[in-house]
């Protein structure tokens, strides 16, 4: 049968459009050749940024990098890919940002080289996006390559023991791993020297460290390290040990057991250096003792005062006006009257004395720098030395922990100044600047040795220096001598109570 001319040119046009998908389907078959062959991990993406294709050097690149997903990433998008991986870091904005430009038509390509963070050995990493216009569509391809050599995995690795070495210096750390019974060292870091002074040969001796653990320490130490290797896999291990210049070193031990057939053979572990921490426990722990010693003899002699004196003295003014009544003409009634009044005026005085001894009544009524003004009065009254008292920013709403702390280091320092420096001339200054309260105590008197152990472990500078510690404050002391002292406070006020 002849065909009609159009249905000649409706078979011409079905082939020519057939032939032109088999072309269009040959550079797509050309690029997976060429991807596959590739030695760089490669993945083809489309103008969205979908990954398409892969080869076998980005499986286990992905794989290297923390970029694996099911059928390693095909069908997703790669950048949220790399973001949701962070393998480069910081890197990873500028990367982004890179290749939207090659899938948008702003770059023809874009290459970057970062500091894989995910990969375990530390590895420098190029990555390159290049655009390929395909008949009818467009692809990009992204290559991965790894930069690093040899040589610098070792210059790495040699930069990060040398970091290792210094921070464990600095933090005063020393890594060590002993065998099992026995703890015979069989290795130990450099940090031993400056730890406790002996050679690091030393260290590998047979009983080396029962050898130099603190006596009071060594049954107790090695009995625990026994136990809780057999029953544990990982503890923490506090003792004393014996410096070659005989200082005694506390150390803090975190260990790790290693084990065979499920016995300890190995114990591996870390001692830090805590003996600056013990020290300051101890100080603390002394301070506290002696502050409560302290608070027990002063209730002592308050209880003594009571009982001794103004207990007395009560019995004798009661036994006093008991005869009065008794008496049926008395001779002088209005004499015995008032000797009578002025025992209990002075009674009545001296527990006013004690009283504010224990509490000023004046701190909570009239505030902080009414309290201090009449402490300076009634001390310039009864001793031998003028007291100026100046203030400014008063009266002012300041807690009370700030405004008892602030009152008592007056009270001391002015006592002190009465009892030791032979001082004719004090000045006391109480400044609030609406974000501090600042108190300073001068005089003209004799000063000490700021050095001295009575600056150090006196009880009234201890007992200042905590007040000012608990409420967040500082507290500085001048003094020389011959030239007086000075003891300056400032005590921070809280943001809700400033001015």
């Amino acid at each position: 049968m002849l065909q009609s001319p159009q249905r000649k040119t409706f078979a011409r046009s079905a082939l020519s459009l057939e032939q032109s998908r088999s072309l269009q389907k040959i550079p797509q078959l050309y690029l997976k050749l060429i991807v596959d062959a590739c030695p760089s991990g490669v993945v083809v993406l489309d103008e969205a940024g979908k990954i398409l294709q892969i080869n076998d050097a980005w499986r286990q690149f992905a794989m290297d990098h923390g970029l694996l997903t099911d059928f390693y990433g095909v069908g997703l998008n790669y950048l949220e890919l790399r973001k949701k991986a962070g393998d480069a870091s910081l890197d990873e904005a500028e990367i982004a940002h890179g290749i939207r430009r090659v899938l948008t038509v702003l770059a023809r390509d874009f290459h970057h080289q970062y500091f894989s963070r995910n990969s375990f050995n530390r590895r420098w990493i190029r990555i390159h996006a290049a655009r390929f216009d395909l008949p009818g569509l467009c692809r990009v391809l992204v290559t991965h390559d790894d930069l690093t050599s040899t040589e610098q995995i070792s210059d790495l690795r040699g930069n990060e023991q040398e970091r290792l070495r210094l921070l464990l210096e600095m933090t005063r750390i020393l890594p060590w791993e002993a065998k099992f019974p026995g703890s015979t060292y069989t290795y130990v870091g450099e940090q031993a020297v400056n730890m406790l002074g002996y050679p690091v040969e030393d260290w590998y001796q047979s009983g080396f460290w029962p050898k130099h653990l603190h006596p009071d320490d060594r049954e107790q130490a090695m009995a625990k390290c026994v136990e809780y290797s057999n029953a544990r896999d990982n503890y923490e291990l506090d003792y004393r040990m014996i410096a070659r210049d005989g200082k005694v070193v506390w150390l803090h031990n975190l260990v790790t057991v290693v084990r065979e057939n499920n016995q300890p053979k190995t114990i591996r572990g870390f001692s830090i250096d805590i003996t600056e921490n013990k020290q300051t426990e101890a100080a603390l722990t002394d301070m506290s003792g002696r502050l409560i010693n302290a608070q027990e003899d002063e209730r002592r002699r308050v209880a003594r005062e009571l009982h001794d004196d103004l207990n007395q003295r009560m019995a004798l003014l009661s036994i006093e006006l008991e005869q009065l009544g008794q008496m049926k003409e008395p001779l002088d009634l209005r004499a015995r009257l008032n000797d009578l009044q002025n025992q209990a005026q002075e009674i009545s005085a001296d527990i006013h004395r004690i009283s504010y001894k224990l509490h000023p009544s004046k701190l909570d009524h009239l505030g902080l720098a009414a309290a201090v003004k009449s402490l300076c009065q009634e001390l310039s009254t009864k001793g031998s030395i003028e007291i100026e008292f100046q203030q400014r920013g008063f009266p002012a709403n300041l807690p009370n922990d700030a405004t008892l702390c602030i009152f008592r280091i007056a009270q001391e320092a002015l006592g002190n100044c009465l009892k030791h420096s032979g001082a004719s001339k004090a000045r006391v200054k109480l400044v609030n600047n609406g974000k501090e309260v600042l108190l300073s105590v001068s005089d003209d008197g004799c000063g000490f040795d700021t050095e001295s152990s009575a600056m150090t472990k006196g009880l009234g500078f201890t007992s200042m220096r905590e007040r000012v510690r608990i409420v967040g404050g500082e507290i500085r002391i001048h003094s020389q001598a011959m030239h007086g002292t000075l003891i300056e406070v400032v005590v921070p006020m809280p943001h809700e109570v400033r001015n």
